[in-house]
């Protein structure tokens, strides 16, 4: 039997389809699977699953790891969620920086550093993202997983037509149901993404957290970028905080969250629980609709020349400029919005509403340390990752 040159050519891409597919396979498999090993300091006393506070979601995508700090000293606790957007790596990269260095002498802390771990096994879908990014550490190359906005469509679908926020009634975008920050104060018996966000409520009540903090990124052409969202619960606190930072480190706004915006944790956290609710917001270029390619770099340094355009042509809500820099108040000069820099805005400014909390309320008061703006600028956020395969086994997890 004779092939003919169409039977031949027929194979030939077939063969190149197949192995076009294995190729994609492992692209979609290694993000999905990939997990960063993460070191903890001696502050560290226990780890816990997200499912320990609803069981119903044990062994489902949303469930995550809870490292727990405490000092055995009476006093506050504190809640830091990273992650809550995996496309927002900053808010992971900071939280994995405490974890490692924190030091709790008074009080309880708690760290979720991706609070949705299922938006964390896949890409941005349609916009060509990288799946990782990497920073340098005394001891070799970090890799980081980048992800998703929202709860991978593999782990709950469909999406409805119109999503309606429980209990509020509120409508939403159809896609809002598989985005962890608007199904507050979520649902017991709900999708998988408002079970999850109902854990992290019931976390916060049964462990009576008195700070509920979330960390996150923003567009720079989105008005709440560079800001604290405090419920009125937290105002006070999160404008000290702003006041303190604008003045010695780097401008910081804050405002309050709007009582008719329903879903997020600075609304919702402050209405169904006792915490004290501030979200916090880093400029990340790489989400910007107007931004150039969508690379690592891009992710890493932060530079964009269609940015700076936006930037020049007053359409951006920050500081931005990639040719001179922009002095902070603390004395660096900042070209663009680098990794080191967005990590060290969170680390701040975690730190600070953590001390006013104990200002305004002494019976909550937590004391901790752990490096800051200033260090990171000064040494990079590598410098503060211990090295997995030199730390004690006790203190080495997979997230």
């Amino acid at each position: 039997m004779k092939i003919g040159k169409i039977e031949i050519s027929k194979i030939i891409i077939i063969v190149l389809v197949a192995i076009l597919g294995i190729m994609a396979s492992y692209e979609f498999l290694e993000l999905r699977f990939y997990r960063e090993d993460v070191v903890v300091s001696d502050s560290f006393t226990e780890e816990k699953m997200l499912s320990d506070w609803l069981p119903s979601i044990k062994n489902t995508a949303v469930d995550a790891p809870v490292y727990i700090f405490d000092s055995g000293v009476p006093g506050g606790s504190v809640l830091i969620c990273g992650g809550i957007h995996p496309y927002e790596p900053a808010t992971t990269l900071a939280a994995y920086v405490i974890m490692n260095n924190i030091n709790v002498e008074k009080g309880k802390v708690f760290i979720i550093p991706r609070t949705n771990m299922s938006a964390a096994t896949l890409g941005m879908l349609g916009n060509a993202y990288p799946k990782f990014f990497t920073i340098e550490t005394e001891w070799g190359e970090k890799k980081i997983r980048i992800g998703d906005r929202a709860t991978n469509p593999l782990h709950q679908w469909p999406d409805p037509f119109v999503y309606v926020n429980y209990p509020s009634g509120q409508n939403l975008a159809y896609t809002d149901i598989r985005n962890m920050n608007r199904t507050f104060p979520g649902k017991e018996d709900g999708s998988l993404t408002e079970r999850g966000s109902y854990a992290l409520m019931e976390l916060t009540r049964k462990e009576n957290i008195d700070l509920y903090i979330d960390l996150h990124e923003a567009s720079l052409m989105y008005p709440v970028v560079s800001t604290y969202v405090a419920h009125q619960d937290a105002q006070d606190i999160a404008m000290m905080a702003s006041m303190v930072l604008s003045a010695s480190e780097f401008p910081m706004k804050c405002e309050v969250s709007p009582s008719n915006l329903h879903g997020l944790t600075h609304r919702e956290v402050g209405d169904y629980s006792d915490a004290y609710a501030v979200l916090m917001e880093t400029p990340e270029p790489f989400i910007d609709r107007v931004a150039g390619r969508m690379t690592e770099e891009l992710m890493t340094d932060g530079i964009d020349e269609f940015i700076q355009t936006a930037a020049e042509n007053d359409l951006i809500y920050c500081n931005y400029d990639i040719n001179e820099g922009i002095t902070m108040p603390s004395g660096y000069v900042v070209k663009g919005a680098p990794m080191d820099y967005r990590v060290g805005r969170h680390l701040s400014a975690t730190r600070e509403v953590i001390t006013w909390m104990g200002q305004f309320d002494p019976a909550k008061e937590v004391i901790v340390t752990f490096p800051g703006f200033i260090d990171v600028m000064d040494n990079g956020s590598g410098f503060y990752l211990s090295d997995p395969e030199e730390a004690d086994e006790s203190k080495v997890f997979k997230n």
